[in-house]
């Protein structure tokens, strides 16, 4: 694939505005608006000219008379010059909306399934209202009729040729949905719902009826025709298009579904129904009826009171201790509180901690309740996403998270306001921009605590902070509670298997009063909208968490002193490394971990490098590749002063992390083996580290083969793939000097500096600083430590550090005698002047 091409999409589709990268897609993978095709190719004006008018927008109807557009569809004939067609071709996902009830769909018959109205509005104006949905192919692709206006209405034969040669190309018309990617030109800002069509190729080994393509795409192109440009006949269904990873887009084959027999026939139109019981992908119906963007046909779908998780133990939580203020025999919210409406989305913690937030915001002097009405101060979007990068045990099946990973979410990272990054039910995508980070930080936490199970303190905390954040068991008092009172027999508990997070803001002499995120219409204890009563004995039987918040001051010359001091803390905060990191292991980005934010986050990053504040700030661009062998704690511990210390000195840092998760095993085998070695030579010496050399040098040279094999896969791979952008459009071009790169690497983080070295020309040759490297390192300057500086800090029972190992393993050292006096490297890089030294090095 073409590396500059996917990062010039990637840069675009972050909304940032690059000559370069305008250049680079206008000129390999143009996308042009119908009718208006200046500066295409005959081909593609020839195949638009004659397809352009019979693609329509699928649109769903969301309220009474009101469409939304939602893909791309078309009509299918059996054979050239067939009658008019009333049988139109879709991506199989928008099921997921037009399905009306909330129930799985597992046969591809749609016959007696309740859908949403629909139409397909034609490029000429035309609107052709769905007769029927008739079925749901076995792969991504659903089919239905459209009533017809009496106009004609041609249908395009589908190529039943199969797998064609790789250099055909192929030409996808759709019709983007996203607004705010200017990928097709600036001079056109409002191209919602206009047909594009661009050209691109077909990757070889494309996977059994699918085939992938390189043409350039957006949300909107779902169900889109992707035509043979050589023949122009439809050879697929566009289903599937993303600016990650190796940026191809996936196509169902349509010879593949005319293999089936029963779908040939309904294709050809000799059939109106899908063979009984025939399979289809398991699309989950009843979503709302909102933009493309929102499908994903891996979304899992419980009720919204399954979304959150208890809180595991953690000996590291702290108890909160109640003050000595005098108690209040009652306390009732104050009225016009933000009530918030998760709908059908697992997001309930979320809710709670802005919701919690809200409180206090409100006993702040000069509150505004927020705008538009029904929003909270902080979003609730940003809340639930930082949740899932700081819960350690989500689990795969679950439509939510835990209290404890969303407070930890908001302390790491803040919480922007809702109207930069509103909730939108079920449409969960959420990018932590620069701006959206900078609009954080105005909102952050400050200190949590844990509550005991104890009224007393419950009714303290309530009184101290303005609501209590608690996750609790449900019944089915909680469903319709008259009076706002929530009904609860401990004699004759009802059955509470569903758990659910909500806030304590208030209580009686009976009770509770909670405020929950299920609209204002719910409850209305004390005609308080949205609130309800919850009775003591219900608390003492079905509570399970209690968090107590305290929000921090509001302060960004305060923030940035603690983005340099919080190294020392057992969990620095990580906000301040956005845009200076990236994890990868072998399989792929870490795009939602806690240590860097994957491809678009890099593409943004150089999108700001390449801009004009920038480039009068900084005079370098730094690439530093981390020790594997150091936990992700430790590597943001250290990250975050060096990040700080080489910015004030004009160089931007860009840290690269890859293999920590493929290097634990061996630091956890080595500890075993060190410990249980240390132990038959306790009393030894030096005859100790020789028996450990020998014992395990094997396993170790093993290992570290293993991680260079790894790591020149992701060079060439996802490394380079990701990275290119760094140097493409924040290096040097023709018409601006752009910044110098360099390299350092720490430890075994040379192995993937070199690797993306060898891989990617555009990292070769740039100056290189290896510090600490066990293994040889090719044109870099080393760094080395001291050998007098060697004790037990990394492993107890070794004299020396990760590296002194695994560089005795393979018969060098990483040390000498003018080496700097350093027993670690972690040692090294917390020295205040290891940045100086770093750029001295580098020249």
């Amino acid at each position: 694939m073409d590396y500059r091409l996917a990062a010039a999409r990637r840069l675009m589709t972050v909304d940032a505005e690059n000559p370069r990268a305008r250049s680079i897609v206008s000129d390999q993978r143009p996308v042009f608006r119908f009718p208006d095709l200046t500066g295409a190719d005959p081909a593609l004006q020839g195949l638009a000219a004659a397809a352009g008018n019979r693609i329509g927008r699928l649109e769903v109807e969301a309220a009474p008379s009101r469409f939304l557009p939602l893909a791309t569809a078309w009509p299918c004939a059996p054979a050239e010059g067939a009658p008019d067609t009333r049988r139109f071709v879709t991506a199989g996902h928008v099921l997921e909306v037009f399905l009306a009830e909330r129930s799985l769909l597992s046969a591809a018959d749609l016959s007696h399934r309740l859908m949403r109205n629909g139409r397909v509005v034609m490029p000429d104006g035309r609107i052709l209202d769905i007769a029927r949905w008739i079925c749901a192919a076995p792969l991504d692709v659903a089919i239905f009729d459209v009533i017809p206006d009496g106009r004609p209405c041609p249908g395009f034969v589908p190529d039943i040729r199969g797998l064609p040669s790789t250099d055909v190309r192929v030409a996808p018309l759709g019709y983007p949905l996203q607004a705010g990617v200017r990928l097709f030109g600036p001079d056109q800002p409002g191209y919602v719902g206009r047909l594009f069509c661009g050209k691109g190729g077909i990757r070889p080994g494309s996977r059994r009826g699918y085939f992938l393509h390189d043409a350039s795409t957006l949300p909107g192109y779902s169900g889109a025709p992707v035509f043979d440009l050589g023949t122009g006949r439809v050879l697929g269904v566009h289903v599937w298009g993303v600016a990650e990873a190796q940026d191809w887009n996936d196509a169902v084959w349509l010879s593949t579904l005319l293999r089936i027999p029963w779908l040939a026939a309904i294709l050809a139109g000799q059939s109106d129904a899908a063979k009984p019981d025939a399979p289809t992908l398991p699309w989950m119906g009843g979503a709302p009826p909102e933009a493309a963007e929102s499908l994903n046909p891996y979304l899992s779908s419980p009720g919204p009171e399954a979304g959150i998780l208890r809180d595991r133990p953690d000996a590291r939580d702290r108890l909160y201790q109640p003050g000595f203020a005098m108690p209040q025999e009652r306390i009732l919210p104050a009225p016009g509180m933000v009530v918030g409406d998760q709908l059908d989305e697992g997001s309930c913690a979320g809710f709670a901690v802005a919701a919690a937030v809200e409180h206090q915001l409100a006993r702040r002097e000069g509150y505004v309740p927020p705008t538009p009405a029904g929003s909270f101060t902080a979003s609730v979007r940003m809340l639930d996403r930082m949740a899932r990068r700081h819960d350690e045990w989500l689990d795969d099946d679950q439509d939510g998270t835990s209290l404890r990973a969303v407070i930890k979410g908001f302390y790491h990272n803040g919480a922007c306001s809702s109207a930069l990054c509103g909730y939108r039910p079920r449409q969960p995508d959420f990018f932590l921009t620069r701006r959206i980070a900078q609009d954080a930080r105005q909102l952050t936490l400050g200190n949590y605590a844990r509550i005991a199970h104890s009224v007393n303190d419950m009714r303290l905390a309530v009184q101290e902070a303005g609501a209590v954040l608690v996750t609790a068991r449900v019944h089915p008092g909680w469903r319709a509670p008259p009076g706002g009172v929530i009904a609860y027999d401990p004699l004759s508990p009802a059955a509470g298997d569903a758990l659910h997070a909500f806030v304590v803001d208030g209580y009686t002499d009976q009770g509770f009063v909670i405020q929950n995120s299920r609209g204002p219409g719910w409850g209305g204890f004390a005609d308080l909208p949205g609130h309800a009563l919850w009775s003591f004995e219900d608390w003492n039987d079905n509570c399970l968490d209690a968090w107590v918040i305290r929000l921090a001051p509001r302060s960004e010359p305060a923030f940035a002193v603690s983005v340099r001091s919080e190294a020392d803390l057992a969990t620095p905060r990580r906000i301040g490394l956005l845009g200076h990191m990236l994890h990868a292991e072998r399989g792929g980005l870490v795009e939602d971990g806690t240590l860097g934010l994957g491809a678009r986050g890099v593409a943004e990053t150089a999108a700001y490098l390449a801009g004009d504040a920038a480039r009068g700030r900084y005079d370098r661009l730094v690439l530093l590749f981390h020790e594997p062998l150091l936990d992700a704690e430790q590597i943001a511990r250290l990250a975050l002063p060096l990040t700080a210390r080489l910015k004030a000195r004009r160089a931007y840092p860009f840290h690269v992390v890859y293999g920590l998760d493929e290097m634990l095993a061996c630091r956890l085998r080595l500890a075993h083996d060190i410990a249980e070695a240390a132990s038959r030579y306790l009393r030894e010496g030096d005859s100790r580290d020789v028996a450990l050399k020998r014992l395990l040098g094997p396993s170790i040279r093993a290992q570290v083969e293993g991680y260079r094999r790894g790591a020149r896969l992701a060079a060439r791979g996802t490394l380079r793939d990701a990275l290119s952008v760094l140097p493409l459009f924040a290096g040097p071009a023709a018409d601006q000097p752009g910044l110098p790169l360099a390299m350092v690497s720490v430890g075994l983080g040379a192995v993937s500096a070199l690797a993306l070295a060898e891989a990617a020309p555009e990292f070769r040759g740039l100056p290189h600083l290896a510090i600490a490297a066990p293994l040889p390192v090719r044109r870099a300057r080393a760094w080395t430590l001291a050998e007098a500086a060697r004790d037990e800090t990394d492993l107890p029972g070794w004299r020396g550090s990760w590296g002194d190992l695994v560089a005795v393993a393979h018969g060098r050292s990483i040390r000498s005698r003018r080496g700097a006096v350093a027993a670690t490297v972690q040692e090294l890089l917390a020295r205040p002047d290891c940045a100086s030294r770093i750029l001295a090095e580098l020249g």
